[in-house]
């Protein structure tokens, strides 16, 4: 084929498709790297070697460290959503459907892969030149799960829903954070009982 011929609809598609495996499988590794060593021990060299691709190749791709990792946040939006949809619950009881949400956020917040999200948050924050990058992520992530609160709690007024959906995340977030100060066993079973009687007061319920 000429140098300067247009590549057929199929060769395009299968060269999309390479890219995005290719970014899914350079984003997997580094989401493990963290969460194995931190974001200061997923250095460059240690993540072309979990993917077993070399460095240029990935800079091809994400064009440095920082771009890998701005990567990650942005591809982890519409995993959150997915996530989060599912906390969405079947239980009549309202007082029972609110636990089922307050549990389910600590579940999703407390796993490794979100504690992964939060380091690299935590990182990139820092950096004046990706303050507005963090922060767009920051706000789609707290939209995500204003909107899951809201599917879930029809019955309740959306202020009072969503009022209540930000002190839960909040507060769980610093459980989170707590926890990992604190070690694997930190449960947070009892700031989270009290957590829910706050929610509960917030939508007017009592607890059943």
């Amino acid at each position: 084929m000429p140098r300067n011929a247009v590549k057929p609809a199929s060769e395009e598609r299968a060269a999309t498709e390479k890219r995005a495996r290719t970014r899914r499988r350079v984003i997997r590794a580094a989401v493990a790297c963290i969460a194995e060593k931190g974001v200061a021990g997923a250095t460059a060299a240690e993540i072309a070697r979990r993917c077993d691709l070399s460095w240029g190749v990935i800079q091809y791709h994400f064009g440095d460290r920082t771009g890998l990792f701005l990567a990650l946040l942005e591809s982890s939006a519409g995993s959150l959503t997915r996530a989060v949809a599912d906390l969405e619950s079947t239980h009549p009881q309202l007082p029972d459907r609110v636990r089922a949400l307050v549990e389910d956020t600590w579940a999703l917040l407390s796993s490794d892969a979100y504690r992964v999200l939060l380091e690299v948050e935590l990182q990139l924050g820092r950096d004046t030149a990706h303050e507005t990058e963090v922060r767009k992520y920051a706000r789609r992530a707290r939209g995500t799960f204003l909107e899951a609160w809201r599917k879930a709690l029809p019955e309740c007024p959306a202020t009072e829903v969503d009022e209540a959906a930000q002190l839960a995340v909040a507060a769980l977030r610093g459980l989170v954070l707590e926890g990992a100060i604190e070690g694997p066993r930190a449960s947070k079973k009892r700031q989270r009982e009290i957590l829910l009687r706050s929610v509960l007061d917030i939508l007017k319920l009592e607890d059943a």
